[in-house]
């Protein structure tokens, strides 16, 4: 054997080892691939804008071009779309609608168009439909934008939106809200021949009617509201008392607007249509009213489950979409922006940043959707009747009240008349003196029939004291845990949760859990008046992902739900800064907490009708991040197999002549290494864990070291020095190589890199 195949040789056992020990769990992580897309490729066409008007990089773009890169190759890997692969085209517009209007025009030209996905602000919106209006209709390809005025898509039966629509959702929420909250005289005050503004406005008089006390309408200067017609407006809300304002300036004029009520002294609330945040602190602060606002995702100190589900174990730099500094922004020119410190480093659950992960989010749901329509149409369907098949789907199955496509991220469906997204907002507000915003006692969701749905907003805290009994193979661990929740006078208690993923006893077929009273929410001398408090233990279901077992970290969470069907509702815990920290995890470090929501619902079909119905829900988890201690298993598994590997190792430089020693020393390590694996409680994973393959890797350097010392004594070696002396160097070389790559792949696996 020459030289040159010794260390060929070797260099296959080291490509053997790498496929061992990283290809035996891939199959946890890879998406099976499905029947291989055969056709011609299909195109969906991504409009987004890039923006260079704001000091920093807002992270949209690139937060959509991730997503929905990602949302394809997932699409490819099952099959792709009637068999045909999935081409995806991202057209930016720069805000500007010549270009929008070019690159609508390029994709309905494509005629492997299979879907077009995004287009916002309204203005723009309906430049590009003034202009291509009639090739969109005509060549019927499946539109879901992101624009938020009805009328500009109402004659297009192609086109929907992923906006929730203002007079479906927003305008019904908005009325509700008044008349449920007992507010008397609501006013509106917006931008004078906006698109946006003027609608609302319209609508708002039209759903309200004479209840409206005054409606004004305020000159832009300079892209803001004109502030000297502030003045003669709050003197006219003053004397009207209008104790509801809606405000639809614009985001950086809403400051001063409210700061001259102040000064003119009247506080009614005001319902912004930006967000509470773009008022500057000190005047929000100051402020005696109620600040409110409409949102569809960000809620206050809740964060998305399913998107927290998927960060969970990657590393935080991955989720960062936030830019770089926009040199050409006037801001900087005005002064009006602020340099970041050098040392900054960008929170991924920052609330900017999170915005760019839900508008990224969305558009790969989009993709997803439209696949998912695809999927049930004929095989051999042509390209024309395709898109006329994902329309029907769209109005059909993804109808609104009948069924929901459940994104990766978020529930979809959409109003078959109207087109828009079925996305009732949430009400958020910053009540006078509370310091930071809050989700409002009053939510709605709809229903079937088109009504709104009245939700109550629970204020609830869970303060987790003790986590114990894990067990990875049941999925199950105990917890203790004390329920706090705010006594609103209206029967609320823990009757009204269901502990969602407690473990059901089969004998008593009721939840293992046990409740005792510690504050019924009456004046006391012990605990905070008006508040329930709970002391509560069980054993609670979790899913552990045991890939890095046993350097692993693991999500235990306190899901609930509401138990009675005429009582939703949706959870308020309080600030992050403000909850308890503080929980004895036997064998667990705690590393981080959250409270995430989601959507859920009821499906139903009525079996004489055939007619499909949901009824949405919403659910609450209370989760901890833990890292799994590790002192036990390197006491009990690490150290001795270091030391069988040692013994193992140092046995080569025993002389050849001495053989029976040598393999004797090696087997009896391999047996060692053996006896040792067997010894460990059995975890039951459907993949390999980390442990698994520190075991996999020493049976295979023992092996190897087996696998040498009787080459070096074949007779067919021995007669070539220069084979002998190869591998004598790859005997001593090799094993500490191998080890290497191994203590690398355990660090970056144990911190979620591998």
């Amino acid at each position: 054997m020459a030289l040159k195949s010794i260390w060929q040789w070797a260099a296959a056992t080291i490509l053997a080892t790498g496929a061992a020990l990283f290809g035996a769990s891939s199959h946890a992580l890879a998406i099976e691939p499905a029947e291989a897309a055969t056709k011609p490729p299909l195109t969906v066409n991504v409009f987004v804008s890039t923006r260079n008007d704001t000091c920093y990089d807002r992270g949209d773009v690139a937060a959509i071009t991730r997503f929905a890169t990602g949302a394809r190759d997932r699409i490819n890997a099952q099959g792709g779309i009637a068999g045909h692969k999935l081409d995806l085209r991202i057209l930016d517009d720069y805000r500007d609608a010549n270009r929008a209007i070019a690159n609508v025009r390029e994709a309905l030209a494509n005629p492997d168009s299979i879907g077009m996905v995004g287009l916002s602000s309204s203005d723009r919106s309906k430049a590009v439909f003034d202009a291509t209006g009639k090739e969109i209709k005509q060549k019927n390809i499946p539109f879901l934008s992101a624009i938020s005025v009805n009328s500009i898509i109402a004659d297009y039966p192609n086109v929907f939106t992923m906006r929730a629509s203002q007079d479906d959702e927003r305008l019904p929420v908005l009325a509700q809200f008044v008349r449920r909250s007992g507010f008397q005289r609501p006013a509106f005050v917006g931008q004078r021949d906006t698109l946006f503004s003027t609608s609302l406005a319209d609508g708002l008089n039209r759903v309200m009617g004479a209840y409206i006390v005054a409606d004004h309408r305020v000159a832009m200067k300079d892209n803001k509201a004109d502030a000297a017609e502030f003045p003669a407006i709050i003197e006219d809300l003053k004397a009207k008392n209008a104790d509801i304002v809606f405000l639809a300036i614009g985001g950086g004029s809403n400051g001063e607007f409210i700061k001259q009520l102040k000064a003119a002294g009247i506080t009614p609330a005001v319902m912004l249509t930006g967000r509470i945040n773009s008022v500057p602190k000190d005047i929000r602060q100051d402020y005696n009213g109620s600040l409110l606002e409409l949102v569809w995702d960000r809620l206050p100190d809740l964060m998305n489950a399913r998107l927290m589900n998927l960060m969970a174990g990657q590393p935080p730099e991955d989720w960062v979409f936030l830019g770089d500094k926009i040199s050409t922004a006037p801001g900087w020119a005005k002064g009006e922006c602020e340099e970041r410190p050098a040392s900054a480093t960008v929170d991924p659950t920052s609330d900017d940043n999170l915005r760019a992960i839900g508008i990224g989010t969305q558009y790969a749901d989009m993709l997803g959707l439209i696949a998912a329509a695809a999927r049930t149409a004929p095989r051999d369907v042509g390209i024309k009747d395709l898109r006329a098949h994902i329309i029907g789907q769209l109005t059909s199955t993804y109808a609104g009240g009948r069924g929901v496509f459940q994104g990766q991220f978020e529930n979809w469906s959409f109003d078959a008349k109207s087109r828009t997204a079925t996305r009732t907002p949430f009400l958020v507000q910053l009540a006078p003196g509370m310091g930071r915003t809050q989700l409002a006692p009053l939510q709605f969701a709809r229903l079937k029939n088109e009504n709104l749905r009245a939700i109550g907003t629970q204020y609830l805290d869970i303060d987790l004291t003790r986590v114990f009994s894990v067990d990875d193979n049941a999925k199950t661990f105990h917890a203790e845990f004390y329920l706090a929740m705010r006594d609103d006078g209206q029967e609320n208690s823990i009757d009204l949760i269901e502990f969602a993923n407690a473990v059901i006893n089969p004998q008593t077929n009721d939840r293992q859990i046990t409740v005792r009273m510690l504050a019924n929410g009456e004046k006391s001398e012990a605990y905070p008046d008006g508040m329930k408090i709970y002391h509560v233990s069980g054993r609670f279901l979790f899913q552990p992902k045991l890939e890095t077992f046993p350097f692993d970290t693991q999500r235990f969470a306190i899901n609930i739900r509401p138990k009675r069907g005429d009582k939703p509702f949706i959870v308020q815990p309080p600030p992050v800064e403000m909850r308890d920290t503080a929980v004895d995890a036997d064998g667990w470090e705690p590393k981080d907490q959250y409270v995430g929501y989601d959507e859920d619902f009821v499906t139903t079909i009525d079996a004489k009708t055939h007619q499909p119905s949901i009824v949405p829900f919403y659910k609450g988890s209370f989760v901890w991040i833990m890292e799994r201690e590790t002192t036990d298993y390197f006491l009990r598994v690490v150290v001795p197999l270091l030391f069988i590997m040692a013994v193992a190792y140092v046995s080569i430089f025993i002389p050849l002549s001495h053989f029976e020693a040598i393999v004797t020393i090696q087997v009896t390590a391999l047996l060692s290494a053996v006896a040792l694996y067997l010894s460990l409680p059995a975890i039951d994973s459907d993949g390999t864990t980390l442990s698994d393959r520190i075991f996999l890797f020493a049976y295979l350097a023992v092996t190897v070291m087996i696998a040498i010392s009787v080459l070096r004594i074949n007779p067919f070696i021995t007669d070539r020095p220069k084979v002998q002396m190869a591998l004598t160097v790859a005997h001593v070389v090799l094993i500490p190589v191998l080890a290497l790559i191994m203590a690398i792949y355990v660090q970056r696996a144990s911190m979620g890199l591998g």
